[in-house]
């Protein structure tokens, strides 16, 4: 059997003109060149106009490093970039969240998809959902106000989180003829990029789970606060999961069982299938994950006594929701015809 193992690990690569380059920035960027160069091919595989592909790495990069950036600032430390909305820019000095970049890739997909289309947006439509879902996130905080006592999430963070789901929601539904195609071929890429950052995480020494008495726990002394007691959110210098692996692994399967499904099977002719399996996998194993790692900020403590959930997991289940019914429509439809990214394009 394996003995612990102690993760000393330098964060930093390399210097590069006096500044310090780091594992996380290195890898971040290896698995956005690796998902674009995944999509390529499945676009080159069906025939599909090299502009096409340009235009969609375009928009997926701009809407993914927007939205991970917002994510983490507007779910997790609203207060503080409200306050310092300057802050906002400064990507370099870490601040990421996952769900967020879900939420920005969908959206960026959507403004393809719009362009490729050439189809006018929807505004009303637009505005009726972002209204609804900020009107239900601040439904839910009064909820948990009356169920919970004081709830763990200011009205701010319910609205803004329940707003932006909404918005997503109306640009899929008002594109779905498109952005889901395209979706189902880009969550293949995706599946290995996320490996890649979360190898990312690891080297970083961040983001790992609780204390565990298994042989392959690792002791990530250089986390600043390993040193810190469990109670005051540190690693009690304990052996820990190392949770980045184990969602690494995850979604290295799912990128394998994605590109079968695509190359060896017709699910790539039922629109919403591939997209809808890799969602579930991604996030529901996250959901169930996230009860082994350590919480990111304090105020998920309380959260936790509360509803249950962290903002990771509350974050989750829209998607695993929107996964299962994907793979439920996707079943009951019958077989659409080859080449689906090409269908419903207008001509100019």
């Amino acid at each position: 059997m394996l003995g612990f193992i102690t993760w000393d690990v330098d964060p930093e690569a390399f210097s590069l003109l006096g500044r310090d380059i780091r594992w996380y920035g290195i890898l971040w960027a290896a698995g956005v060149l690796c998902t674009s160069l995944v999509v390529q091919r499945m676009y080159k595989y069906e025939k599909t106009p090299d502009k096409w592909f340009d235009s969609l790495f375009l928009y997926v990069l701009v809407g993914l490093i927007i939205g991970a950036r917002l994510g983490h600032c507007l779910f997790y430390a609203q207060d503080y970039y409200l306050s310092h909305p300057l802050e906002l820019l400064k990507v370099w000095e870490g601040g990421l969240a996952s769900h967020g970049g879900a939420i920005g890739m969908t959206i960026g997909v959507c403004l393809y998809s719009l362009k490729i289309t050439a189809q006018k947006f929807n505004w009303k439509l637009f505005a009726i959902f972002s209204v609804a879902g900020f009107a239900l996130g601040g439904i839910v905080y009064y909820l948990l106000g009356v169920f919970m006592g004081t709830p763990s999430l200011t009205f701010g963070e319910l609205a803004l989180m329940g707003l932006c789901i909404g918005a997503c929601i109306a640009m899929v539904y008002d594109t779905r003829a498109m952005s889901i195609k395209t979706l189902d071929r880009l969550v293949i890429g995706v599946a290995i990029g996320a490996t890649s950052i979360r190898l990312g995480n690891l080297m970083n020494s961040e983001i790992y789970g609780g204390p565990t008495s298994l042989p392959w726990g690792f002791n990530f002394v250089k986390d600043r606060h390993w040193h810190l007691p469990l109670t005051e959110g540190g690693g009690g210098e304990l052996p820990a999961h190392p949770t980045q692996l184990y969602e690494a692994g995850i979604y290295l399967l799912l990128f394998f069982l994605g590109l079968f499904l695509f190359y060896k099977t017709s699910a790539r002719n039922r629109t919403g299938l591939i997209l809808g399996i890799t969602l579930v996998g991604i996030f529901l194993s996250r959901f169930c994950i996230e009860y082994i790692k350590n919480l990111q900020e304090p105020f998920e403590v309380y959260m936790q006594e509360t509803i249950g959930m962290n903002m990771g997991q509350l974050l989750s289940l829209p998607f695993v929701i929107w996964g299962i019914y994907l793979v439920w429509n996707a079943l009951r439809k019958k077989e659409t015809a080859p080449e689906p990214v090409r269908q419903n394009v207008k001509k100019k």
